[in-house]
């Protein structure tokens, strides 16, 4: 079963029980502009709410997943902006990446082509990032006088404090098999098989237990966490997950001799 809807400026495809959300801007690199900035909080708003779909693609259409904010509409009005048109547009902005960090639900990345500032910032968001082996990614922002918005919290907990401080001073770009070198994505494919290879995990995700989710949360939430208060929170939620439909499944399938049948409870 395959549905289509559109958000302004983005695509949200579901098919069975994952969606893939699709930035839809091509001739404009998906340069992140006001209306898809809020085309994909809807977006990603609606997901929140579906329980019909359990795990999420997001990637671009065309040549790139995105080339960063829009000069035009989203960076040179900056300047000009009172303190409280820049809070309310930043924050705009900040409630996009809660939204696509805190989502109770797995988010792949599918990155073809450029991710590029704003559009490397959304690549960090996602859960897990598979590049195509045409991709760069790049912190642009100290080449226009900025400071990344979510990187230099994101990136230092993923490629190190040092590497990270190194791709955002620079504004340097890196290729798919150095990011996946340094662990800045898990996986490079050629460009034809992205987006099959991206939904293909969706699927095995969307097709786990109920604790996909709680691992997602845990590890988000435990990297900010003492040693003591993670073990404590590791524990509750090793409670919580052996009340769940899909724990007594497991293993009374495991016991049965026969393979799960996960529901998501």
């Amino acid at each position: 079963m395959t549905e289509e809807k559109e958000f302004g400026s983005v695509l949200v495809t579901r098919k069975n029980n994952f969606v893939t959300i699709t930035m839809n801007r091509p001739e404009k690199l998906n340069a992140l502009s006001p209306d898809l900035s809020d085309s994909l909080l809807k977006a990603f708003k609606e997901q929140a709410n579906n329980d019909d779909a359990r795990a999420v693609v997001l990637t671009g259409a065309g040549p790139s997943f995105s080339a960063g904010g829009d000069v035009r509409e989203d960076i040179d009005p900056l300047k000009n902006m009172s303190v409280k048109e820049f809070n309310q547009y930043l924050f705009s902005f900040a409630e996009l990446y809660r939204q696509i960090y805190r989502l109770e639900k797995p988010v792949i990345a599918a990155i073809n082509g450029h991710a590029l500032g704003a559009g490397m910032e959304l690549a960090l968001l996602c859960d897990i990032r598979i590049a195509a082996d045409n991709m760069k990614m790049g912190e642009l922002f100290v080449r226009m006088g900025l400071v990344p918005e979510i990187g230099m919290y994101l990136l230092p907990r993923i490629v190190g404090p040092g590497r990270a401080k190194l791709l955002c001073m620079t504004g340097d770009m890196v290729g798919a098999k150095e990011a996946e070198r340094i662990g800045l994505v898990e996986q490079v494919v050629p460009l034809d098989e992205l987006i099959p290879t991206a939904e293909k995990l969706a699927s095995r995700l969307a097709n786990g237990p109920a604790s996909t989710i709680m691992i997602k949360k845990a590890i988000n939430e435990l990297s900010e966490m003492t040693m003591e208060a993670s073990m404590d929170y590791s524990i509750r939620l090793q409670f919580q997950s052996t009340r769940t439909e899909d724990h007594n499944e497991a293993v009374k399938a495991w016991l049965e001799k026969r393979k799960s049948v996960f529901r998501g409870k």
